[in-house]
């Protein structure tokens, strides 16, 4: 066999097949991660609800774990955070400050009191407009934060979880809100960034981006055979 490859083309196209095999590992890598979180949610979705105490100060705090605790409650006014509602449809989720332990003096979380619906928001299938829901039940859950698709957050509405900026906008001193827990609606479902791209899907993903490596291959290869590149030497 003779092989004389394009300079500038092999150089092209190994940093084409690199970032396409990364992304396929990436993809391999997003769902191993959801997969365990799904199996620690489950894990912990059943058991016993817990107090700020217990949780915070006891260690007992995970994703998905249930709360309850008389003696801990929100105010009325909170901050407002993108989501979907418990219809399905999109809209506000207001958060307010609630205080910690003594474990854990001058730490404010935030917890779930209400969903406002946008106004053109519908109730999932049914088409009626989505109504307000009040929050009853309440779990631990880890929020998200900031990422590269984020839209920009203003202190009337936030699209991801930034303590910082919802501690300015809420009044309270620089660093009092927690960097690691709120307190979410307890809707006995996995969190939603768990189910809307499923382990799953990220599986199709990362076949996708491999079958995309093994096409640019053959196109490279039949590309220098075209050429008179590639040849394959016959007795």
């Amino acid at each position: 066999m003779t092989f004389r490859p394009f300079p500038i083309l092999s150089v092209f196209t190994l940093a084409a097949l690199a970032l396409l095999l990364w992304l396929g590992s990436w993809q391999l890598d997003r769902r191993a991660w959801k997969q365990d979180l799904l199996a620690d949610f489950e894990a912990v979705s059943e058991a016993d609800p817990i107090t700020l105490r217990q949780g915070l100060c006891e260690g007992a705090a995970s994703p998905g774990r249930a709360f309850a605790d008389a003696d801990a409650r929100p105010g009325e006014t909170g901050v407002r955070v993108y989501g979907i509602g418990p219809e399905g449809g999109p809209g506000w989720r207001i958060f307010a400050p609630i205080a910690a332990p003594e474990c854990d003096p001058g730490t404010v979380l935030l917890a779930e009191i209400r969903f406002e619906p946008l106004d053109t928001a519908r109730a999932g299938a049914s088409g009626l407009p989505a109504s307000a829901e009040p929050v009853t039940d309440l779990r631990f859950e880890r929020p998200l934060g900031e990422g590269v698709f984020t839209p920009p957050s203003a202190p009337d509405g936030f699209y991801a979880y930034t303590p910082d900026a919802m501690g300015e906008a809420l009044g309270l001193r620089p660093g009092a809100l927690s960097p690691d827990w709120w307190l979410a609606r307890d809707t006995g479902a996995a969190p939603t960034f768990l189910t809307q791209t499923p382990p799953e899907r990220h599986m199709a993903y990362a076949i996708t981006w491999f079958a995309m490596a093994l096409a640019l291959i053959a196109v490279y290869l039949a590309f220098h055979a075209r050429a008179g590149r590639l040849t394959l030497n016959r007795p």
